[in-house]
């Protein structure tokens, strides 16, 4: 939101496309940590991180995304992956 008022204010806005300069080089550069994120938890839960293809999949893609990562315990103990991050 900040990046997006400063984006406006400077005249970097674009507003057919939605977002600014500034705005959507925060986007670009917190997408690689998101996603890696989300494969350490697939990784958690035991599956491949492959697993974060299912959100190509529409809307059912992003409800299993949204259950298994967000709702779901990690596997108990070690796994395939190695020991739980609180075990380390």
């Amino acid at each position: 939101m900040l990046l997006a008022s400063i984006d406006m204010v400077t005249g970097a806005y674009a507003p057919k496309v939605g977002v600014g300069i500034l705005s959507g080089l925060f986007a670009l550069a917190s997408l690689i940590p998101a996603i890696l994120v989300d494969i350490k938890r697939w990784h958690d839960r035991d599956k491949s991180g492959w697993w974060m293809l299912i959100t190509l999949v529409p809307f059912i893609g992003a409800i299993w995304f949204v259950i298994e990562l967000g709702f779901l315990a990690g596997t108990p103990g070690p796994n395939r992956f190695g020991p739980p991050p609180t075990d380390a």
